[in-house]
């Protein structure tokens, strides 16, 4: 019974090694909606800041308005500005979200309004935990901390009969809350893990294991935003390939795929390193310095050449916040062709 709480809490009743693998793709998922809702609540906000200023109704609430359409603005500046290598910030920025939704909840229903039932604050205690994927002991906990505050909030500046209301109404939709959170998070933890698993599918290269030319053009537009300094990228081409294969079979082409493949891995890791043609290859390196990647490219044409095969490569490094992608590839791809000539080159001086 206990382990199943645990993996509902925790895990989603998600397998750990399934939820771990779709986190990239629910960190997509929670950056978009991030960005969006926060632009849609600084839209609203700004218009009810403009209209406080003609309404007397509203006019009594244009310090909070304005507190949290600086909150608002301000992180969603801070979205798009920060590097998110891990996904932390991006935790904290969905926790600085709601604690400003919620608490400009409690203050226009606790506050503002101490004589009738706090409508708005119950209404964002159901919908607000249904905005971001997290796993459901994080909505939980941000719920019970927030309803115990507005619980609070709720007797100690309201009458007795609007706060008995308040207190009744904060409760059932509390756990009606946890409740609801929980089976959503569920259903999109479980949607994401046939996805996550169908794509494993369709961006592994079957011969070498490593990462294909899907996967590369998925996952490439992320690096910049997953590095905080620099930028790497090593792109590899297979020598005599072509002549291997016409020699002694595509069998053993394809052993020295592998070999290649899988040496590249090691040192880059099996997230960063990629397939993306018949003979080559493409790794990234974040955050690691120019000399320190050398280092590492030597050690994995070490590895390759202590196998009896020989690859041609091309490194560059751009320093991040104003990362090219396409630019990084392209000088890499020119530097492996200019090794690649080299190598034919010294052939021919040998022969």
């Amino acid at each position: 019974m206990i382990a199943k709480l645990y993996s509902l809490l925790f895990y989603a009743n998600t397998d750990p090694v399934d939820f771990k693998n779709c986190q990239l793709d629910i960190q997509r998922s929670n950056r978009r909606k991030l960005n969006t809702y926060l632009s849609i609540t600084c839209g609203f906000l700004a218009v009810m800041l403009v209209l406080s200023f003609f309404s007397k109704t509203l006019q009594r609430n244009n310090i909070a308005y304005l507190i949290a359409l600086g909150v608002c603005m301000g992180l969603l500046v801070l979205s798009e500005a920060v590097p998110d290598k891990n996904g932390m910030f991006l935790t904290w920025e969905m926790y600085a979200f709601e604690a400003a939704v919620f608490a400009l909840g409690i203050y226009l229903g606790v506050v503002r309004n101490q004589n009738q039932p706090a409508t708005s604050f119950v209404t964002f205690l159901v919908a607000v935990p249904l905005v971001f994927i997290m796993r459901p002991i994080q909505h939980i906990a941000n719920v019970v901390l927030f309803d115990i505050v507005f619980l609070i909030c709720t007797n100690l500046f309201k009458g007795a009969d609007a706060a008995a209301m308040d207190t009744i109404n904060g409760s059932i939709f509390g756990v009606l809350s946890c409740i609801m959170s929980t089976y959503v998070m569920v259903t999109m933890y479980d949607n994401f893990v046939v996805r996550s698993k169908l794509r494993q599918v369709a961006e592994n290269d079957l011969s070498t294991g490593l990462l294909n030319r899907n996967a590369y053009e998925e996952k490439v537009r992320d690096y910049p935003v997953r590095c905080s300094n620099t930028l790497s990228c090593v792109y590899v081409d297979v020598n005599n390939l072509h002549e291997l294969n016409n020699t002694q079979g595509h069998a053993a082409g394809d052993r020295m795929l592998k070999v290649v493949g899988r040496s590249l891995q090691a040192v880059f890791g099996a997230s960063d390193t990629y397939r993306i043609g018949g003979d080559e290859f493409i790794a990234f390196a974040i955050d690691e310095p120019a000399t320190e990647v050398r280092q590492m490219v030597k050690h994995f044409t070490d590895a390759v050449e202590t196998q009896g095969y020989s690859v041609a490569v091309g490194v560059t490094t751009q320093s991040a916040g104003g990362i090219d992608i396409d630019a990084l590839v392209k000088i890499a791809e020119q530097r492996m062709y200019v090794d690649k000539n080299n190598h034919y080159q010294h052939l021919e001086r040998t022969r």
